[in-house]
């Protein structure tokens, strides 16, 4: 008797991580939120409130070993954009590019483009 109950709840423990594993984000959200993204060099919204959601590409455990660079500074922006989107932001400041290409360390042809922010949320009026 005793064996029968971690089997039982090994298998409802499986059959949740696939129901789990079968659910999909609705398709459309993030795409049409890029446009919407503003990117900012610097801060405009000192003074203003604003939630700030986090870093893109910076300090994150995953940067010591890859960084994301793409062909040209545009493709970079619009990458930032669509995971800026994905946190539901209204905003990147901050925004610095780098041309990896031309790097005093790492020294190549092509150009491997890198841009990184601060993803923010506006503080909401009411009224």
């Amino acid at each position: 008797m005793p064996m029968r109950l971690p089997a039982l709840f090994l298998i409802t423990a499986a059959a949740l991580c696939l129901a789990c594993g079968c659910a999909s984000p609705p398709q459309g959200g993030s795409e049409a939120r890029t446009a919407v993204v503003q990117v900012y060099p610097t801060n405009p919204y000192v003074g203003k409130p604003y939630e700030v959601l986090g870093p893109l590409w910076a300090g994150s455990w995953r940067t010591a070993f890859r960084l994301p660079t793409y062909a040209t500074k545009d493709e970079a922006i619009v990458a930032l954009q669509t995971e800026a989107a994905k946190l539901n932001a209204d905003a990147l400041i901050s925004v610095s590019c780098l041309d990896e290409g031309s790097s005093t360390w790492f020294k190549s042809n092509e150009p491997g483009f890198l841009c990184y922010g601060v993803a923010i949320r506006l503080g909401r009026t009411e009224g």
